[in-house]
């Protein structure tokens, strides 16, 4: 689940005991998230984090080492809230209905720009400056729901063995690309729309993600031998 602001313990107030502890770790995680959905990543400082959160810059690193750390776990958190409303789609949808099922994951996608924002900067920038342990221990996190989930996925959408984690796993590289793609800034959108040769790099994030599940899928059910490491 997302994290949410808890009660605040109040600026100057030391936390000793172990749940004070965890809701100041929870606040300086709160406050995080409400500067993500005000400014890009890049734009945000841990400076920033720890005014927000009401704390001195040198608390919030005695919970996250670096800004990578903190926005990796507000990735993380991210995450387990989006399997966890994957699944239970899943298992709503009719094992027939394709199209209606990608449109419960479209609109999903629509309602976590944040998640998105954070996808985006998981292979180029968190992992870069985060010790390995933490990255590794994340990344399990991840692997154990994309198997879960990547096997229920193969049962209702008739696919063989290991092609449901396989298409989460696109997904990933996927999904925070054509976000980018269809949201340049705004005097370069313009641009591109008034040349005509140009115009096609103008694109909409819903529309391509439907595009590409539907071929992904479709090639996935036809040849399935695709799954095979083609070294071996």
């Amino acid at each position: 689940m997302v994290n949410k602001a808890p009660a605040k313990i109040g600026p100057g107030r030391r936390a000793v005991s172990a749940d004070l502890k965890d809701r100041r770790r929870s606040e300086i995680l709160a406050a995080a998230l409400r500067l993500l959905s005000e400014r890009p990543y890049a734009a945000i400082t841990m400076s920033d984090v720890a005014a927000a959160a009401g704390v001195a810059k040198g608390t919030s690193y005695l919970y996250f080492p670096t800004r990578e750390a903190l926005f990796l776990q507000l990735l993380a958190e991210h995450y387990l809230g989006w399997f966890d409303a994957f699944d239970a789609r899943l298992q709503a949808s009719a094992a027939s209905n394709l199209d209606g099922w990608i449109d419960g994951l479209l609109q999903d996608f629509a309602r976590r720009p944040l998640l998105l924002q954070l996808m985006g900067v998981l292979h180029a920038v968190l992992e870069h400056n985060v010790p390995v342990a933490e990255v590794l221990a994340f990344k399990r996190q991840l692997a154990q729901r994309v198997t879960a989930s990547g096997a229920a996925l193969e049962q209702r959408l008739q696919l063989s063995p290991g092609a449901g984690s396989r298409l989460l796993l696109w997904l990933q590289a996927i999904v925070p690309g054509l976000a980018q793609m269809a949201a340049p800034p705004a005097p370069l959108r313009a641009a591109l729309l008034a040349a005509p040769d140009l115009s096609g790099f103008v694109i909409d994030f819903s529309a391509e993600l439907r595009r590409l599940l539907l071929a992904l899928i479709a090639g996935l059910r036809t040849c399935p031998e695709t799954l095979h490491d083609p070294r071996t």
